[in-house]
Formats: C-alpha cells, sequence, structure tokens
C-alpha cells in the first residue's frame, strides 16, 4: 500500500499542528526528527537518551500544540532539543567536551542568524521596557560591563541595590527569551 506524502510548509504545518492535526505532527516528526536525533547525538553520544529526548520533545509539542508561540519551525524544533540536552546534561551533572559541539553549516548559520536578529529585537524591546533606574543599571551592568561596585559608586547607591535591580530586570527578561536560551548560550561560547 502505498503513502501520499503531503508536503506542506512549516508554517502550514504548525497552523495545523495549532489545529490539532495529528497527521502535521507525524510530517514533522518524519522531516525533522532524524536531523534532531543527530543534532542531540553530536553532544550526549547516546543512543537511548537522545531517542527520549526526541520522543520528548513531539510528546511535549503535541500535548502543549496551542499553547507554543512558534514563530519559525525548524529553528524552534532545534533549540527544543538542545535546551533538552543542556537539562539533561545538567540534571546528570554530564560535561560534553566544547569539541563536540558540531553544528551542520545549514541549521548553525540559519538558525543563528535568524535567532540572533530576533534576541536583539526582543531583547532591545523588554529593556526598554524596563523602570528607569532598573534600565539604566541593566545597561551599566551587561552592555558597558561595569561592575557592581563601579555602578554602586556611579549611581551613588549600595551593591545591594544594584544587585536587586539587576535581579528584577533579569526575571522581565527570562520570559522574554526563554525560547532562545540555547543561541544565548552559542553567543557568548563562540563570541569569546
Amino acid at each position: 500500500m502505498s503513502r501520499t506524502i503531503n508536503i506542506s510548509s512549516d508554517q502550514d504545518l504548525v497552523l495545523r499542528l495549532q489545529a490539532s492535526d495529528s497527521e502535521a505532527l507525524k510530517i514533522i516528526y518524519e522531516k525533522y526528527a532524524s536531523a534532531l536525533y543527530h543534532s542531540a547525538y553530536n553532544l550526549l553520544r547516546n543512543k537511548e537518551i537522545c531517542e527520549d529526548l526526541i520522543h520528548d520533545l513531539f510528546f511535549d509539542l503535541w500535548m502543549k500544540r496551542t499553547a507554543h508561540n512558534i514563530v519559525v519551525l525548524k529553528p524552534y524544533l532545534y533549540t527544543s532539543i538542545r535546551n533538552r540536552v543542556l537539562m539533561h546534561l545538567r540534571a546528570s551533572q554530564s560535561t560534553v567536551d566544547i569539541a563536540e559541539l558540531e553544528f551542520s553549516e545549514e541549521v548553525c548559520s540559519a538558525e543563528y542568524l535568524v535567532n540572533e536578529k530576533e534576541i536583539r529585537q526582543i531583547s532591545g524591546l523588554e529593556v526598554s521596557r524596563l523602570p528607569e533606574k532598573c534600565r539604566e543599571i541593566y545597561q551599566l551592568s551587561r552592555l558597558e560591563q561595569k561592575s557592581h561596585k563601579e555602578i554602586a559608586i556611579l549611581k551613588g547607591i549600595s551593591i545591594k541595590t544594584v544587585e536587586n535591580q539587576i535581579t528584577i530586570a533579569l526575571k522581565r527578561l527570562r520570559p522574554a527569551l526563554k525560547d532562545y536560551i540555547t543561541t544565548l548560550i552559542l553567543m557568548v561560547l563562540f563570541s569569546a
């Protein structure tokens, strides 16, 4: 029995998925599961764990299909699997050799550029929404690389106030950037 392959755009697949179309999930799985597995395997080198992570990702994708805010499917899936790998590493106290971070040129460069632009736009918008004092302290810390002590002296406030304001800023920024945490980590690792 031959099966007709339904070729759909990723955007169409996301819309169908959000409308509870199980066939869309099946197509997404067939289209991306193998590449996502290889991306995870390059970091973990454990077949069973990688298979579990892939299955968990797609189970979660289906169970939370109406809650996900997927702008571009492919980067979303790769970010999701990398987040799961990082969570697994953190939970198992495992380590990974930086030399093992093998990202295909197609995925890494395209996803990285798309995500970097989105991250800058989102973080810029979120920083602009911070209260003035909080925004100024955050920018001195993160953009101008000033220490908490330097900021405290410059602003005439305590170091504890500086720490509190940066904590407030980060608490507001994290939810907006949660889907991009892996890209942010990679930006830091590879810009050093």
